[in-house]
């Protein structure tokens, strides 16, 4: 299909709700999620106060000082990693760019990988009421089911390229 234009986002379901994902995503990332780790003048005083909404409506442990390093971690790949893609996958995704199956693969797992121990650490927690880790299940479940997701339909897509290419030679 080399020269004919990309199909509509609005035909293509399944990137369109990538779409708004990485819409809502980057700005999560520099408001709440990675703003301590930001240098000053990248820290509005908007952040702090979504911060600090969200650590008092949550109580997530993982916003109290000091966080648990491997947490850290993750939160710095959101900033090197998830937000540099989220910026190109919005792009990609409206123009039907190629390589996406291969990025969101790698995004997919990763977000499911990364998630998913803070979903496993978030009920093992004693000083927290089920109502509390029902709350956070809520915020941190999506990743871990988008991420699972993603990753599955990008290996499906990118099956899908290699057999049929495969196919014709």
């Amino acid at each position: 299909m080399a020269g004919s234009a990309p199909a509509s986002l609005w035909t293509r379901k399944l990137d369109l709700l990538y779409f708004v994902f990485f819409v809502i995503h980057l700005p999560i990332i520099f408001l709440i999620d990675a703003a301590p780790l930001l240098p000053p003048f990248l820290q509005f005083d908007a952040s702090r106060q979504l911060r600090e909404f969200y650590v008092n409506t949550y109580n997530d442990k993982f916003f109290e000082q000091p966080a648990p390093v491997w947490f850290v971690v993750f939160i710095t790949m959101e900033v090197w990693y998830h937000a540099p893609l989220s910026i190109w996958a919005i792009g990609a995704l409206l123009r039907d760019d190629p390589m996406v199956p291969v990025h969101l693969l790698v995004f997919g797992v990763q977000s499911f990988v990364t998630s998913l121990p803070c979903l496993a650490e978030v009920w093992s927690w004693t000083d927290r009421t089920v109502v509390e880790k029902q709350n956070l299940t809520m915020l941190y479940s999506p990743y871990v089911a988008l991420g699972a997701f993603m990753a599955l339909d990008m290996t499906f897509r990118l099956r899908a390229r290699l057999t049929q290419k495969s196919k014709s030679e």
